[in-house]
């Protein structure tokens, strides 16, 4: 049988049974979020020394005119020659649990938001399918929906993790001695500090990042032919990466300076990144960002492909 006879199921874009030639079945909630979960811990685990210098990048502040500062790889450098290679996984502890559990959940309560969301779109439609800018309007909000609960409850493990990355003396502390830290100078409310930006970046994210891969893994079957592969996945996610990281960078500043400053609105934290580096400044770190986020999204995605296809599961 042909790529192309394998590629064109009854419905070209169906990513079931008909593309692999084997029986498939939809994952239930519980292997959607431990799927999502293992997928994007290890991709965290993979990509820890970017984030590490993505975060110093975002703490940059322009405060000598005329001063250049050090990019993705002098920064790198820097840290290596002060700190030491193993600085470079600063923060992979909570980086991982959070991992486990704010990517589980981010990704895993995906699918069934978007089921619940086609439900009420179909029956407010009169059973008519969903296409075009609706169908990816759909996807987006459900990546709204899930990516927002799951930050918000595990924003916590995000503030330990940017403390620990960012340079000072919390380096010598460890997770534990960060969250005691934080709840002897704020309460245990002052460990959901920065939520709210949190939130907004994973919202941003998550609509992003799903429904974009969603929509160019379909196109990419449709227009090349190569089914529901390894190719098609590697493109989708590739394309995708970029695509998160410009729409997420914005927040991601703002989130890191109040995770690390302790002081301020979200509101307050970007008037003075406008006013201090202007629409540049809320771009700072961007290529760490990228080179950071891009094979991350490539390593979550095609793992959580994989583990489907081994469970004999349904892909994304």
């Amino acid at each position: 049988m042909s790529v192309q006879k394998l590629a064109q199921p009854r419905d070209p874009t169906e990513t079931g049974a008909s593309q692999r030639g084997a029986a498939t079945r939809k994952a239930k909630l519980w292997q959607e979020l431990i799927i999502s979960g293992i997928s994007v811990g290890g991709a965290t685990t993979c990509t820890n020394p970017l984030d590490v210098v993505k975060t110093r990048l975002q703490l940059q502040s322009r405060r000598t005119p005329g001063v250049r500062l050090p990019g993705l790889f002098g920064t790198a450098a820097n840290i290596v020659r002060e700190e030491g290679v193993l600085s470079l996984w600063n923060g992979l502890p909570p980086a991982v649990t959070r991992g486990l559990l704010y990517g589980g959940m981010r990704l895993g309560l995906y699918g069934p938001c978007k089921d619940m969301l086609l439900v009420a779109a179909e029956a407010a439609s009169g059973g008519r399918a969903l296409q075009g800018l609706a169908d990816f309007g759909l996807k987006a909000t459900a990546g709204i929906l899930s990516g927002g609960i799951a930050a918000g409850l595990t924003s916590p493990t995000e503030l330990v993790k940017t403390r620990l990355q960012a340079k000072g003396c919390q380096q010598s502390q460890g997770t534990w001695g960060v969250v005691r830290q934080v709840v002897q100078e704020s309460g245990v409310a002052g460990l959901w500090r920065g939520a709210v930006p949190s939130m907004a970046r994973a919202a941003l994210l998550t609509a992003s990042q799903v429904a974009t891969y969603d929509s160019v893994k379909r196109s990419v079957m449709r227009r090349s032919g190569w089914g529901d592969c390894a190719a098609t996945h590697l493109v989708a996610s590739s394309l995708t990466g970029l695509v998160t990281t410009t729409v997420t960078n914005p927040v991601d500043v703002v989130k890191t300076k109040m995770f690390v400053a302790g002081g301020g609105s979200q509101r307050a934290v970007a008037l003075d990144v406008w006013r201090r580096d202007g629409v540049r400044g809320f771009f700072k770190g961007w290529s760490a960002n990228y080179a950071r986020l891009g094979p991350q999204t490539v390593i979550t995605f095609l793992i959580s492909e994989m583990l489907r296809k081994q469970l004999g599961l349904n892909g994304l």
